[in-house]
């Protein structure tokens, strides 16, 4: 790690940061400054002309960076402009809600808490301040925050969809119904809540919500991209009435108008392999050496590929702590792999081994309740398997492997969340995105070898007792039969198998592309162009 600089360097660095208009490092030198010099006149001087001078620059380029997509870059000039001004409402707001799309919950939680002694009761810092919680999984404590924004507004659309977000996560189906309806009641046309409300409902013919459905799709017409969300719920309640022909038209639509806003371009995902493959081809990675009390294990595979149920099996354990899809693993590498491409020389250092270990850990710290067993089921973290067993030689990692067309089919159908999952909405990204998945674990494979627990989905279903046990045994935990029924896991499920992993193991998922083989085949003969099939 770079050795501190001194009050003198640190205000030399700040002075020319102001002049040069670099408002965040300027900003961030004489925080550092104010903590290790608290006393420092000057830095105290400087903070305050900063207010003045950066404040308005930083919350202009934070709204021109968001308009154009770019949240991380946003996020920095927002944490720039809030550490400013801590209590103003909009930039913390704007803060904390870009911290949460960029998965970093802990963060937007403690940015809702800064804003709550100065705006108490305000609704979109209550919901902020749930929705993080929510994610951290703490529901409980979510729900207190948002009855508080429902007793300030029992009509606000945004609470009440929150609200059923969070009771459907803890598999409290007919609540979930309950807030999404009167979510709608307030926000008939919106279309994210009719697909909320959409997972949450088994549809007959004659569902009042469907009715509502096509008559919002009618009124829209041809429909903007950002309509995707009423496409897939419209595909959804379809299917299960059988209208399969009107179902796939929605779909199709629905994914053509998501791809368009997606950006789906593969050379942005084959970076990130091109450049771990040279690191770990070229070199032997030594692992970190010391080894702490959490002991995380990581299920991963494709998004689809049965990542929460094998995630739900885990948490029949005792002593173990499901937390869903974290973003510590793909935040901690990418911010590594940032550092070694400003290097001239392009390797992995066992200082970089030390303080990934130690970015992982305290980003793991701040989801723990003290279990020792921390289970993370980010699918994408294959990417990134390499590192993680580098820097956490305690760690398990599980790899699930599934036959290709049901999670192909599994993807296409459905709408998703989150930057990682942009190649979902088009036949030709999904084999490309697929065939990459496979090159990774070739790496992987060749550089952790046993370290990795390879888990094949089809003999989970077909054996599970059998293959729980073994799967036991390869973590080193004790079995019990507990394992047979992870329906029974009490943790909430943010994913889109939170209905799915309620009921206990089914043996038919794989058999259900099926209905649509004939509207497939565009999806099939991508997969097999890229000899997947």
């Amino acid at each position: 790690m770079p050795k501190p600089m001194n009050a003198d360097l640190l205000l030399r660095s700040a002075k020319k940061a102001v002049k040069d208009q670099d408002w965040v490092t300027a900003i961030d030198a004489v925080q550092q400054m104010r903590q290790r010099f608290p006393a420092n006149k000057k830095a105290k001087a400087l903070w305050e002309d900063l207010r003045t001078s950066g404040l308005p620059a930083l919350v202009g380029q934070a709204q021109s960076l968001l308009a154009a997509g770019d949240k991380v870059a946003a996020a920095k000039q927002l944490r720039a402009a809030h550490a400013l001004s801590p209590s103003d409402l909009g930039i913390g707001s704007a803060y904390g809600i870009c911290l949460l799309d960029m998965g970093r919950a802990p963060s937007a939680e403690k940015v809702a808490a800064a804003l709550l002694p100065h705006h108490p009761g305000n609704l979109s810092v209550l919901n902020l301040q749930g929705r993080a919680l929510r994610e951290m999984g703490r529901s409980e404590a979510a729900r207190a925050c948002f009855d508080k924004a429902l007793a300030t507004a029992p009509d606000d659309p945004q609470t009440l969809s929150n609200i059923g977000t969070l009771e459907r996560a803890l598999g409290r189906r007919e609540a979930a119904v309950d807030a999404y309806r009167k979510a709608l009641k307030a926000a008939p046309d919106n279309v994210t809540l009719h697909h909320n409300m959409a997972q949450a409902v088994k549809y007959t013919a004659s569902d009042a919500h469907l009715r509502d459905m096509k008559e919002l799709n009618a009124r829209l017409g041809a429909g903007k991209p950002d309509h995707a969300p009423l496409s897939f719920a419209l595909f959804k309640a379809l299917d299960e009435i059988d209208a399969r022909a009107e179902a796939f038209g929605h779909l199709e639509k629905g994914n053509k108008r998501a791809a368009s806003l997606a950006g789906f371009d593969f050379q942005s995902h084959k970076i990130p392999y091109a450049l771990s493959k040279v690191l770990f081809e070229n070199a032997q990675i030594a692992p970190a050496s010391e080894v702490g009390a959490l002991a995380p294990i990581f299920v991963t595979g494709l998004p689809r590929s049965g990542t929460s149920l094998v995630e739900r099996i885990l948490a029949r354990h005792h002593g173990a702590q499901p937390c869903g899809e974290l973003t510590v693993v793909p935040q901690a590498v990418s911010a590594l792999l940032t550092r070694i491409m400003a290097r001239d020389a392009k390797v992995l250092q066992a200082q970089d081994i030390a303080d990934l270990r130690s970015e992982m850990l305290e980003g793991f710290a701040a989801y723990s309740d003290g279990r020792p067993i921390l289970i993370d089921k980010m699918p994408l973290n294959y990417r990134w398997i390499g590192y993680i067993c580098a820097a956490l030689p305690e760690a398990k990692v599980v790899h699930i492997v599934r036959d290709p067309m049901p999670v192909a089919w599994s993807l296409y159908k459905l709408k998703f969340q989150g930057e990682g999952n942009d190649f979902v909405y088009d036949p030709t990204a999904i084999a490309q995105v697929m065939y990459l998945h496979d090159t990774y674990m070739t790496l992987w494979r060749a550089q952790c070898g046993d370290r990795i627990v390879e888990l094949r989905y089809e003999e989970l279903i077909a054996n599970t007792e059998l293959e729980t046990q073994k799967l036991a045994t390869a973590l080193g935990l004790d079995w019990s039969e507990d394992w047979l029924s992870p329906e029974r896991a009490e943790s909430q499920v943010l994913t889109a198998s939170a209905d799915q992993v309620r009921r206990p193991i089914y043996r038919d998922a794989n058999a259900d592309w099926r209905r649509y083989e004939a509207q497939l085949a565009p999806l099939q003969n991508a997969l097999e162009k890229m000899g997947l099939l």
